[in-house]
Formats: structure tokens, sequence, C-alpha cells
């Protein structure tokens, strides 16, 4: 038992031999490959380390190790295009498809990603692919045995031989009480470990239950480490993309085909032009960039705030950056128990709010508009932060990281940014990546100029190619 439990610990393991094949210069750290490890050993576990310690490429590499294909990843429909992403990255060689609807045409791919709520519609395209792997991401979604979808989930799992791989991944696997794990545990085969539903409720009842369950699982099933766990393997601060998908994907595209054709009637390098001129067509590109900016904004929000809800259950404190005042106002309106700093708010209030904050019992999400709230403040309480739009100016992005990124601060700190896919969001980012880089082999700064970020999205939008890297596939398969 105590090897077992010790185990579910481990920060670090070497790599297999021979090594899987991953994406070309990225690796694992130590402790991700003693995940890895835990998960082949244990076939049906939970993966249950702190936000941000990688469990997507976690289940990623064991998928590769053990050649466990096809593989189904079934996760919320905000973080589809996320695992599209990573499996690119991480697993280039391998054909990964996105469901995106109820169609019946059958998954062609060796990973197939989809949401909850499509499994009841695929159940039997899923069955026919003679499934080698199922991950659950964000299992506590199957915490109602009552529910369509952990029924539906259920019945998948079954398509998985007794040798396959079943992973539940969740930094938070019970929300409320500890039954709720019962349909889980279920779904990956080891309710039986606890005799039975029945047992498991009256076992993990009263004052001590939680201690107990904890100590069991560990023993059984369950791999969890903590960020303070294994801070020398982790970056100080690290950008994370979070790719989210338009639900006004049309109106997106005829403002981007608008905007395309006005930029291709003007001139191209405002260097060549008198100043005065140059400086009313920056002004006028800015204006026509911002409704693309503005549309991204809108389209991601539906997304964005299922993300930003679903990270909430970890508990952990999160800083939530945004630059338009509707999308402000609809966080807001999502989550009114949220602190603010917002431009309308006086200066005594900024600072009773970051005061409250900062509080170890203060609010668990802070609402702030990036231009107030980039300087001058700290909020170490969170090493969290999300970034639901980008900046003309870069240099403030880190600044704004910088509010958690500073003395005092015990924990890495991750910056989430949750771009729209397919629009001027991620043009914007690759390029400030991109300037970033050079920026820093040359000086070791940060600053990235935001008239060339200007300039750089517009000669890629009248170019006619936009910087785009993560496609949505149909539920056929087919880009």
């Amino acid at each position: 038992a105590q090897r077992d439990i010790a185990a579910s610990k481990a920060r670090h393991a070497a790599p297999p031999d021979p090594l899987p094949r991953l994406g070309e210069g990225i690796s694992l750290e130590p402790f991700q490959w003693a995940g890895v490890n835990y998960l082949l050993d244990k076939r049906r576990a939970f993966l249950a380390d702190e936000q941000g310690l990688g469990k997507t490429v976690q289940a990623l590499a064991a998928l590769e190790v053990d050649d466990a294909y096809p593989a189904i990843v079934v996760c919320p429909a905000s973080l589809k295009l996320n695992w599209e992403r990573e499996a690119v990255r991480w697993l280039p060689h391998r054909r990964t498809v996105v469901l995106q609807g109820r169609g019946v045409a059958q998954p062609t791919g060796e990973i197939t990603v989809l949401n909850y709520e499509l499994v009841a519609a695929h159940k039997d395209s899923l069955a026919r692919l003679r499934p080698r792997a199922l991950v659950l991401d964000e299992s506590h979604y199957c915490k109602n045995p009552q529910a369509k979808r952990t029924q539906a989930v259920r019945r998948l799992a079954q398509a998985v031989p007794p040798d396959g791989l079943r992973m539940a991944l969740s930094g938070t696997p019970v929300l409320n009480h500890p039954e709720e794990l019962i349909p889980q545990l279920r779904i990956l085969g080891r309710l039986e470990d606890f005799g039975s539903g029945a047992k498991f409720a009256r076992q993990f009842q009263g004052d001590s239950a939680e201690e107990r369950l904890h100590w069991h699982l560990r023993r059984r099933c369950f791999v969890r480490r903590l960020k303070k766990d294994v801070l020398p393997q982790l970056p100080a601060k690290r950008q994370v993309v979070v790719p989210m998908e338009l639900s006004n994907q049309r109106e997106y595209r005829l403002a981007e085909e608008d905007v395309i054709a006005w930029l291709r009637e003007q001139p191209l390098d405002l260097r060549e032009l008198a100043e005065r001129i140059a400086a009313t067509l920056r002004t006028e590109r800015l204006v026509q960039l911002g409704v693309l900016k503005r549309l991204a904004a809108k389209g991601k929000l539906v997304t964005a705030l299922s993300w930003i809800h679903d990270f909430l259950q970890s508990g952990e404190p999160l800083v939530v950056f945004a630059h338009h005042q509707e999308v402000q106002a609809a966080v807001m309106e999502r989550f009114p128990d949220a602190a603010h700093l917002l431009g309308r708010d006086s200066g005594p209030a900024r600072d009773a709010t970051v005061a409250a904050f900062q509080e170890p019992d203060g609010p668990q999400l802070l609402i702030a508009a990036t231009r107030v709230a980039a300087q001058g403040i700290t909020l170490t309480r969170a090493s969290n932060v999300a970034f639901l739009e980008l900046e003309w100016t870069p240099a403030m992005h880190d600044q704004a990281e910088d509010r958690c990124h500073r003395i005092g601060q015990h924990d890495a700190v991750t910056a989430w940014y949750l771009l729209a896919a397919n629009t001027i969001d991620e043009t914007m980012a690759t390029l400030i990546q991109r300037k970033r880089g050079i920026v820093a082999a040359v000086t070791d700064g940060q600053r990235v100029d935001g008239d060339g970020l200007v300039e750089g999205v517009v000669r890629e939008l009248r170019d006619g190619r936009p910087l785009r890297h993560l496609r949505p596939v149909a539920a056929s398969g087919r880009p």
C-alpha cells in the first residue's frame, strides 16, 4: 500500500526507453513522466494534478507510449480546440479528428475528440472504432449518475477492452460530496475496488470521510501532485494558449472580408508616407482592425465563460483581464460575486478591492480592465491570470502578468490566453510571440513595438495569409 501511495505522489521519473515519438523540440518534465508511468501501470485511473501541471500532455504521452489507438477524448466543449492543438503539437504524426455536430458520419482519426453532449449522438460510430483508450477531461462532468451524458459515457467506456486505457482527468473530481466519485469510478471500472456504490456511500461518510477516501483512492487509482510539490521543475512564469470556438463565425468572416478588401486599397508601407498621412491611416486601420477584435471577443464569450466556470471549480483564485466594457460586463453578469477593477471605479474603491482580493478568504475571481490594472498593484494571492482580449501594446500583457508574478508570489504563475481560433486573435498572438523571441534573443527584453504589431497584422491580412493554426474538423473527419 505504501508503494502505491508513493507512486501516486511521484515527482520524478526518467523517460521510457525507447523514447516515444513526440513533437520536435518538446519533452515532458520528470514529474509528468511519473504521471505517465502511473497511468500505464494502473490502466484505469484518475489524473488529478493541480491546474496548470499538464494533465493533457501526460494523457497524450500515455497514449503514445502504450500505442493505445484508436483513442477517444471526451471533454467540455470549451476545451475541444485545446485538445486538437495539443494533439497536433505533441503527436503531429497522429491524425486527430474533432467532432463538431451530431452527424452520424464515421470518425476516421487515431484520436477522436468530442464534447460530452455529443457522446450519445455518436455512440454507435464511436463503438465501431473499437477504441483502445478513453480519456475523460474534467471527469467531474460525469458526477451525476442520472444525467444522460454520464450514462452515455458509461456505455462508451464499455467499448474499451479490459487491457485498454481509461483515464479520468480532473483537478477537482469531487465538487461537493464523496458520492460524486461513484459514477466516475464506475466508468473507470474501479468501483468494484470499493465493493459497490452503496458500500462506497456507507464507508465514506462522517467526520473523517475525506481523509480516509483520499488514502483509499491513492492506494488504487489516483495520482495527484500540487504546484508546490514540483515547483523546481516549473518555469517561474509561463503562457498557455487556450483556443476558443466562435459562436458568430459567419458574422466574423463577412467582417474580415470587408476589412481585407479595404486594406488592399490602402498604401501598405506607412513609412513611405508623410507623417500626418501615416498617422491618419494608422488610426483608420486601428478602427478597422478593432471591428475584428470586437467580433472575436463577442464570438468567444460563450466558450470563454464556460472555461472560467470550469477553472473556478478548482477553488484557486483567478484574475481575468479584458479590454472592452461589454466583455467585462458579460463576465460580471455571469459571475456576480466577482470583484472588479474597472475604469469606472474610483481610486479608493480600487485600493479596497485589491486589499480584499489579497486576503486569504477574499473573492475567488477578479475581473480587471487591462489598462487599469496592468500597473502599480499587487495581486499575488492568484497564481493564474486569464486574458480574454489582446492589447495592441504587447508589453501591457507582461505588466498585467506581473501583477501576480512579483515579490510575495510563492507559486509558478500561469497566464492563460483565451484566443478565438482562426481570427485576428491568433494572428496577433503569433506575431507577438515571434517578436518577443527576437527581442529576448538580442536584449533579453520584453517590450514589443505596438505599431509594428499593427503593421504586421495588416500585412498578414492584406496578403491573404492570416496566421492560423487551429482548424476545427467536421464530424465526417474532413477539414
